[in-house]
Order: structure tokens, then sequence, then C-alpha cells
């Protein structure tokens, strides 16, 4: 477990792995014992995500409902192997070394473009994509930064995440904000960031100095 990992959060996170193991087990075909410990082993990650979310005692109808979705998710082979869902992050400044954030429209708190990797796209493309479509301006991949690992970083979110990181030269544009995606955009430096900002994790430290120089490219 993580130093100072609250142990609601650290739990999500087994239960989440509970229940990859036990979809992943049931997509390849097992053994008719081996299916029976899978069904058991996703049963009772369905009971501890249904305690956790209950906070009281257990709460039947939210496991039941817990497990038939996620058999409902299991899908056959190779299809099937549960894997953690890959955002893609645009990182870019301008001349003056201010950073592009965009206010997100889901949590009104502001983070830099970003969106899901998307079948069919690469990393590169997706981060030139969203900073397009969420903020008018038109940039170009230069490297990566870092990969982050939500678990690691505790995203608030109740699935494994992967993000990575992209820093983008740009090339130019104008500032339209997607009204669908975005309440609005612009370039901070970084004393004077806007707020909130999204996401409870040291990003903004690390964005800045990789911009300076002062951080290599890094993996979680």
């Amino acid at each position: 477990m993580t130093h100072g990992v609250d142990i609601t959060s650290q739990l999500a996170v087994w239960v989440d792995s509970l229940r990859a193991i036990a979809q992943t087990g049931l997509a390849f075909d097992p053994h008719a014992y081996d299916r029976e410990r899978y069904d058991a082993l996703l049963r009772l990650a369905a009971e501890m995500g249904a305690a956790i979310n209950g906070r009281a005692a257990l709460d039947t109808a939210l496991a039941a409902d817990l497990e038939s979705q996620w058999r409902a998710e299991i899908k056959s082979g190779v299809a099937g192997y549960v894997t953690p869902k890959v955002g893609v992050g645009a990182i870019v400044f301008n001349e003056r070394d201010e950073l592009l954030l965009v206010k997100r429209a889901d949590s009104q708190k502001w983070l830099y473009p970003t969106g899901w990797l998307d079948v069919g796209c690469t990393p590169a493309e997706t981060a030139v994509k969203e900073v397009q479509e969420e903020t008018g301006l038109t940039v170009e991949v230069d490297r990566l930064m870092g990969v982050y690992d939500g678990h690691r970083r505790q995203y608030p979110i109740n699935f494994h995440m992967i993000s990575v990181m992209i820093y983008c030269r740009l090339l130019g544009g104008e500032l339209h904000p997607n009204p669908v995606e975005t309440l609005g955009a612009g370039f901070f430096p970084s004393d004077r960031l806007p707020g909130p900002l999204h996401l409870d994790c040291p990003w903004v430290d690390d964005v800045f100095r990789f911009h300076r120089g002062q951080r290599d490219p890094f993996v979680d």
C-alpha cells in the first residue's frame, strides 16, 4: 500500500483488481473448477464493492447489480482481457511560458486538454485532436512528457486509468472553447493559475518543471 493513501481508496483499488482478475479469467473459457473459482471471486468483489459504496451493512441488491453489470462486460478471449483505460493529455505552452488550460464542462475544474485514446488513433493524434476540439488551437507533438498511473496518483475515479502526457508545440489558431466540452480556455503563468484545478496530484509542478528542462520524461 502507498504511504498515506486513504484506506477506503486502497480498498477500492483492490476491489477493482479482483474484478479484473475474475473477468479476465472468465473471458478465456476456463475449466469447470476454475470457472467456479472465478465466479466466486467476481461475486466476492461485488460484495466488497457494495460494502465500500454503502459504508454500512452489506447492500445485497447493490452487490447483485454490480455482479450483473460486471458479468455483462465480459467478452470472449483477448477482447475480454481487462486492462486500464488510457487517456491522453496535451501539454501546451505559449511564447510567454504560460500553460494552456481548459475549464471542463463535466467537473467545472481546470485541466490541460485531454481525452480518451480512441481505437484506431495514436496518442500523438489524440493529443493534437483534443487541443483542436477543446480550444480551437493547432499544435504539433514534440515529445513524450510522462505516463501517470491513476491508482498511484489517486485519481478520483472508480476504475484504473493510465494517462499519457504529451508535450506539444503551439502552431497557431485562436482560442474558441468548445461549449460542449469546455466552459473556458486560456494560457496561464505558474503563479496565476485558475481554480479549482482538476485531479488532486502534483501534475502542475511536473508540467512546469518539464517545460523548464528541470525534469526528464518519467513513468509512474
